[in-house]
Parts: C-alpha cells; structure tokens; sequence
C-alpha cells in the first residue's frame, strides 16, 4: 500500500494524528512543512513496489510534490515526485490530461495547491474543508483523526448507500468529507480557502471511432490489456490471479499465465458444500494453464471475529457482500505472493449484465414518468431502493428527496447528448460503480494483507478504447462483452465463454437465518436502533424474522447493509474502540 495525507494552516498535534490513523499502510515517514501546509509523504509499505514506484515526495523552495503510486505518461514510463515538479513547473496543470496510472498526487505550488486523483479511480483521496482549513488523505479516517474536526452524518449519502450500497461521485457518509472523484483535481487557494473541483479526464469527450471491424479491434483490446499485465510482471517473483470461474478473471489468469515464467496461483472462494459454487468452471481454466490453484473456504466462524476490523479498512462504508469473502481469500493468498491480479472492470467497460434491461426502457415509443431512467437504474442495484420508506425511520423519511439525493445524480449521464443509450450506461458503471465501490474495495481489503490489486481491464487505456469502440462491439445481439470473448476465444474454455454471468452468490440469505443470526439481532437490537434514530425498529425487527408482511425481499442482502452501516457509525461517529 501507499499514501499521502496533508493538512493547510495545520498544526504538529494534527499532522502526527492523522500519520498514526494511516500507519497500517505502512509508513516511509516524510514530512514537509512551510508556514501554509504540512505535508506527510511517501506512506509505503515496504512489500508494495509493484504498483508504487513513483510513491514518494518532492520538496524545494519553489515546489513540493507527494505521491501514492504509478504515475504514467506516454502511457508507460513511469514519472517520480521530481519529474512530475519538473513537468509541472513547464506545463502547469495542463499536465494532468497526459497522465495515467494508479495514483493520487498533491502539488504545492506559489499560492495554489493541487490534489489530483487518477482517470478511472484505482486509487483514492479524500478532503475536507473546515475552520479555514484543508485536509487531505488517501483514507477518510486520516481526517478523522484531526483533533479538531467533528464529523456528522450525511443524511442523503445515508439514501444513497441503502440504494447503491456504496457512496457514489464525490459523496461520503460524513457531511464534512468528500471524496475526490476519479478524473478530477482539487485547485485550493491558500489567500483565499475556496477550492475548485475541475476535470482532466472526461469520457464523454472521447470520439467514437467509424471502424466497427472485429478483426480490428479484437486484437487491439488484446494487446492493450497484454501490454498493462507485461508492465507489471517486471517483478520476477510469484503472482496470483482471484479467480472466480467467470470470463473476466478467466482471460487475465490465462494472459498472466503465458506472460509470466515464474508459478502461477489462483485462488477461488466457496462458502461450504451446501451452497452453491463456481469452483468446477474455476478449475477449468486452473488445469488449462496448470496453475497452482487454492480453494478457499469462507465462512461466518472465520470471520466474524474480525469483521469490525474489515469494515474500518473499508473506510466509507460498503454493503455488498462480496467484501468480507475479499477480505478472507487476500489473507489467505498473503501467505504465497503479494501481488493479485483479477478481472474487475469487464462488466463497466465492455458491457456486463444489466444493461440490455435498461436499455429496453425506451424501446417503445410510449409515454414514460419523468426520471423513468434514472429509477430504473436505481432499481437494478436490486438494494434497498423499493424498501426505503418502510425500514426507515419517519424522521429520516421527512428528509428524503428522492429527485435530490438520488435520481438527480443520474439526470446528467442520461442527458449527455454526446453518448449513445450504451455508452452512457457505460459511463455510469465506470464513473459511479468502478471508482466509489469495485477498486477501492479490492484496494482497501487487499491492502489490509499488504497485497497489491491489479486490475488491468481497468486502466486509463482501456476505457479509452471502451468509449472508442463502436458499441454493437460491446453488446452484439444481445451477447455481454462480445469484443472480450473474440479477443480471448483461444484461451477460455468454451463453458465458460457460452454461460451467462451469475456474480458471487454470498449466501447471506441463509447466514442470517442460521450462523449469524444472534449476531445480527444484537447488533440491530430495538434500543440500539431506537437511540440512533434512522431506523425503524420494529421494520427491522420484521427484517430479521424474514417477515415479508411489508413487501420486503432480499431480506439477508437488507440485514447486512443494515449491519455494515451500524458497525461503520459506531466506530467511526460514537468513536467506538476496534
């Protein structure tokens, strides 16, 4: 792991408060200090070097540069803290455009300082603006350790997760804080205290390219994706792969298997010989490039005793399920290499499941409700969204928006007269779900076992080519992620390719009913949830016994965002110990 954190017009108490909030990244402690700011740099875990090395910081009288990870430009030579001073000092902030890479970067420059994130979010930043301050970190709980600042909770970002299961854009569950949204920078004006939110990498700009040939771009995505592994194979040590027995995960284990020399592991999760698995498609593709492979076991015995632990390593909270299983199977794969190759950003990029139902909505000429998109695709979450107004509680219900705190978020996407209906469900995916759920989580759950994600069909790159290409080359006749499966044919087993996607079932449907029931009432019990006052009582109540009295459904998926949330607001707004 890595990380920078900083504060403006700080003092020494609040500097060392947020460095020990963050040392579970791993700390290479460099502090630089003027009278306007306080930097801590070069937070690095001394394992981490893959993805790390421009990590570090810059500082002379004229500039001070602190950066967390790979700062690419001409897509693959790596920058360091004092190369990007020196670009910077020659092209000023037009120098974000040209830069790629997992990285987050801050600038002190005259009297303006730049927070920057990169294009498609593989890594994160966070800022707060208070008492004519600003404070910045790689994780929200570095400013929550700032002796002065008081956090409280973000009513809509509260809709927002019960719909999403995660805070979308530059939204978090504490009012104060933001999070900086992938593609964009932070300009703040010291004379001043005002910051401004600008983009340097908009999607809706790319141009659409008029070659629709397979043949053409079915090579190139191949190339592409080759090319983003090779770069981080230099090492030439053991790597792993999390495969799932799905197309995304199944073509990056075969492309790191024919590219690297050395063994490769994979590692597959299930939940038990009673619930359903995908481990014989899995083993498939195991056996076709002879890897090492690991089957892992996850279960509520294992992990209930450090769950409270996994959720502050999330940082904002996140409900999806899938987040615990990470969590294990990373601890686990620490154990042969600490680097982890996997297939997320198939579906955001090249057309997974759930777009062909959206876009159905306007297949027919008909008179639709107004935001009839927007709820559609809150809706396809399949969350909490239909359930809100009868688990909350009337004084929460009193401050809903739905237009404000939810749809209105949506309306510019679905307004973008630049894209196509695919491209914008595209663009929605990449932006929202990509940069504020899929790569942070794999970041932060990885990162607690100092393993390194990589995720190569998630780069800058590739979703360059994804807004490019013609989008009957992502949905073909009703086939998901048609250009992947060309491109890959001769290396996937043909299962695998014919299937349709099913996801990781976490079966939380059944933990609540049995191992994990006790647990859950517990921890949602009536006076608990009574003093808090967000919830209903007794609708959660009725939750828990799986009642089905008020239309309530996917009760096991409810029960465990309504949990996530409660163990995340009593650390981190009652300041509960771990």
């Amino acid at each position: 792991m890595a990380g920078i954190a900083g504060i403006t017009a700080g003092t020494t108490q609040a500097a060392k408060a947020m460095l020990n909030q963050l040392r579970h990244r791993g700390i290479t402690e460099q502090i630089h200090s003027t009278p306007q700011h306080t930097f801590l740099g070069d937070f690095q875990h001394i394992v981490d070097k893959v993805n790390q090395p421009s990590s570090g910081s810059f500082h002379n009288d004229q500039i001070t540069v602190s950066i967390a990870g790979t700062v690419f430009i001409d897509d693959y030579r790596i920058l360091t803290p004092t190369s990007i001073a020196e670009y910077f000092l020659r092209y000023g902030t037009d120098l974000f455009e040209d830069l790629s890479g997992p990285y987050v970067l801050a600038i002190h420059h005259q009297d303006k300082l730049y927070l920057v994130r990169d294009a498609v979010g593989e890594k994160t930043l966070f800022y707060a603006l208070f008492d004519n301050k600003l404070a910045w970190a790689v994780e929200a709980k570095g400013i929550h350790a700032i002796p002065s600042f008081s956090p409280s909770l973000d009513v809509g970002s509260i809709f927002r997760y019960f719909t999403y299961s995660f805070c979308p854009m530059d939204n978090t569950m504490v009012k104060e804080i933001k999070e900086l949204p992938a593609g964009f920078y932070l300009e703040y004006n010291y004379k001043t205290s005002q910051a401004q939110l600008k983009q340097h990498f908009e999607l809706e700009a790319i141009a659409k390219s008029t070659n629709t040939d397979v043949n053409f771009w079915a090579p190139r995505v191949r190339e592409q994706i080759e090319a983003l592994v090779q770069k981080k194979l230099e090492r030439k040590n053991e790597v792993g792969v999390f495969l799932s027995g799905g197309l995304d995960s199944s073509l990056i284990a075969g492309c790191v298997s024919q590219l690297h020399s050395k063994p490769i592991h994979t590692f597959s999760i299930h939940f038990g010989k009673k619930y359903g698995n995908e481990l014989d498609y899995a083993k498939m593709v195991a056996d076709r490039w002879k890897t090492e492979h690991h089957e892992v076991l996850v279960s509520p015995k294992k992990f209930i005793p450090s769950l409270r632990k996994t959720i502050w390593h999330l940082d904002d909270p996140v409900g999806d399920p899938i987040t615990v299983p990470n969590f294990e199977l990373a601890r686990y794969a620490a154990n042969y290499t600490d680097i982890i190759f996997n297939g997320e950003g198939g579906d955001p990029c090249f057309g997974g499941p759930k777009n062909i139902p959206m876009l159905m909505q306007d297949l027919y000429p008909i008179e639709r409700p107004k935001n009839h998109k927007e709820k559609a695709y809150l809706d396809s979450y399949r969350r909490g969204y239909t359930h809100m107004k009868n688990f909350f509680s009337k004084d929460m219900l009193a401050q809903l928006d739905e237009e404000k705190h939810l749809e209105g978020l949506l309306t510019p996407f679905f307004q973008e007269s630049r894209l196509n209906q695919i491209d914008q469900l595209m663009a929605i995916n990449i932006r929202l779900k990509g940069a504020h759920l899929i790569l942070p989580k794999v970041e932060r759950m990885l990162g607690a076992s100092q393993i390194t994600p990589i995720a190569p069909l998630f780069s800058k790159q590739i979703v360059e080519s994804s807004m490019q290409m013609p989008s009957n080359l992502k949905l073909h006749g009703g086939i998901e992620k048609y250009i992947l499966k060309q491109a890959f044919a001769n290396d996937i087993p043909q299962p695998i390719i014919d299937r349709p996607k099913s996801g990781m079932r976490v079966p939380v449907r059944y933990w609540f009913q049995g191992e994990m029931k006790r647990y859950a009432r517990k921890l949602l019990n009536k006076k608990s949830l009574k003093q808090a006052g967000i919830f209903n009582p007794e609708a959660v109540s009725e939750i828990l016994k799986y009642s089905k009295v008020k239309g309530f459904k996917r009760h096991g998926l409810l029960i465990w965002m309504m949990m996530t949330f409660e163990i995340w607001r009593k650390l981190f707004i009652e300041k509960e110990p771990l």
